[in-house]
């Protein structure tokens, strides 16, 4: 930021220059003459202090149980290829995709893909700008964001985000 700032000589009119708020020179302010005394300068010190934690005290092996079989660790819950619903994807669309497209997301709206973009196509989409979402998995209606920038000329480039990993697809084919 740049702040200006332009004084005049007491009732003169005439420009004069502003001085260093550390120059002690005596100025005239309001008919009166002033001496700026530079303001006072202070010294702070931060000190950071960081503690190691105590070192942890070895432990002894439990003693061997009559059963020492190995039992089976339980596994981890598997989780979902994804987490988004169709409202997340409509939301995506309508702040990333090109003006002027309408955008649905529903099971097999895509016919047969698991979405596309559509600009125009007599027998398709003839007059119309649409995103179709049939699984709202991100890399789904991201690519479909972009591709409707690729479909009106501002971008280059189809499907960007790719086509998901192996699980992924899976979860979305059950959506065509």
């Amino acid at each position: 930021m740049i702040l200006l700032v332009a004084a005049t000589a007491a009732g003169s009119g005439q420009p004069t220059a502003l001085t260093d708020r550390r120059d002690p020179t005596p100025v005239e302010v309001l008919g009166a003459r002033v001496v700026k005394t530079p303001p006072p300068t202070r010294s702070v010190t931060i000190a950071i202090a960081t503690a190691e934690p105590p070192p942890t005290p070895p432990t002894a092996d439990p003693p061997p149980s009559a059963d020492s079989t190995p039992r089976p660790q339980p596994s981890p819950p598997t989780p979902p290829a994804w987490s988004t619903t169709c409202a997340d994807a409509l939301a995506y669309l309508v702040a990333n995709q090109a003006p002027g497209f309408d955008s649905t997301c529903a099971d097999g709206i895509a016919l047969g893909h698991l979405g596309f973009t559509c600009v125009n196509q007599p027998g398709m989409c003839e007059g119309m700008r649409i995103i179709r979402i049939a699984c709202p998995a991100p890399f789904v209606y991201m690519n479909e964001a972009h591709n409707s920038w690729v479909l009106t000329g501002e971008r280059s480039g189809i499907d960007p985000y790719g086509q998901g990993n192996a699980a992924e697809r899976a979860a979305c084919n059950p959506h065509r």
